[in-house]
């Protein structure tokens, strides 16, 4: 990734008490929108996702995230979970090996959503986001989808989720997205570095804050990243729909019997895509898991 000076300035750190003992960033301004720096895609470049290079997002099968906060419905804050894991379900997209990480949340003690994104890791350890599909529900029972995308040969654009290295020189960039068009496309910028923050699994140094949002707007989300671990604090913004904020309250691995049925359900969904989307799914080769 090119090096360009950091366009944009923190103004201050306030340290905001919140549970758990987190803080987060306030008074932040954004100068000048700088023009998102675009990566060269190139499939010779990648590598193994599953051998999981990159420091602040792990991608080992097995590992399974539990956070808890809250949502905005209707609104009024109303309690979240959303619990993240790295399956073994693999498939190629756009010429590279991505593997499929399954989240589900549930709102207010009800299943929400459940749906799966497909990373791919390359020799820098940039993490990039190649796909992915949402189902939503209401009731227990499925209403639609969302988000369904196989990289650009279904119209998508793929790009960085997390860079292998984050410094505060390191320039925005842009983030994989479903729809190319331009309000869609999401892109993201580090806001600080070197941060300590405790959360409900624990105190984490050197964690690196990143800033997330639309290349219209930006100001939706800080996400912190700590070094081996992933996501520990999302901290909302102005332009977050739903005001999600939630922190890490558990990290485990899950046992082979237990990462198998997670895939499955990777696997299963995928299936069921085939149905009700048919022009994405219809002609793309079954996904299999890497034993």
């Amino acid at each position: 990734m090119h090096k360009v000076s950091n366009r944009f300035r923190v103004k201050a750190f306030a340290a905001c008490a919140l549970a758990g003992g987190t803080w987060s960033l306030r008074n932040l301004t954004v100068e000048a929108e700088p023009e998102p720096t675009r990566v060269e895609f190139d499939p010779e470049n990648f590598v193994d996702p599953t051998t999981s290079t990159n420091p602040y997002h792990p991608l080992r099968p097995g590992i399974q995230w539990l956070r808890a906060g809250t949502t905005e419905i209707g609104g009024r804050k109303v309690p979240e979970q959303v619990t993240s894991t790295m399956t073994d379900v693999v498939r190629m997209i756009d010429g590279v090996p991505a593997v499929a990480m399954l989240d589900s949340s549930i709102d207010a003690g009800e299943i929400t959503q459940v749906g799966f994104d497909y990373f791919a890791l390359d020799k820098d350890r940039n993490l990039w986001l190649m796909g992915g599909y949402t189902e939503n529900y209401e009731g227990g029972e499925y209403t639609d989808y969302e988000d369904c995308w196989l990289g650009t040969t279904t119209g998508g654009l793929t790009g960085i989720l997390v860079p292998g290295v984050v410094t505060m020189d390191t320039p925005r960039w842009f983030i994989g997205t479903p729809d190319p068009e331009e309000e869609s496309i999401s892109v993201a910028e580090p806001v600080a570095v070197g941060v300590t923050i405790t959360v409900p699994f624990g105190e984490f140094h050197d964690v690196v804050a990143i800033r997330e949002g639309s290349y219209t707007d930006i100001d939706n989300e800080i996400k912190y990243y700590a070094p081996g671990v992933g996501v520990i604090f999302n901290d909302p913004k102005l332009a977050s729909l739903h005001q999600d904020s939630f922190e890490l309250v558990n990290l485990i691995e899950l046992s082979p019997e237990g990462l198998a049925e997670t895939s499955q359900v990777v696997l299963n969904m995928e299936e069921h895509a085939r149905d009700v989307n048919p022009d994405v799914y219809g002609d793309a080769p079954a996904a299999e898991r890497v034993r």
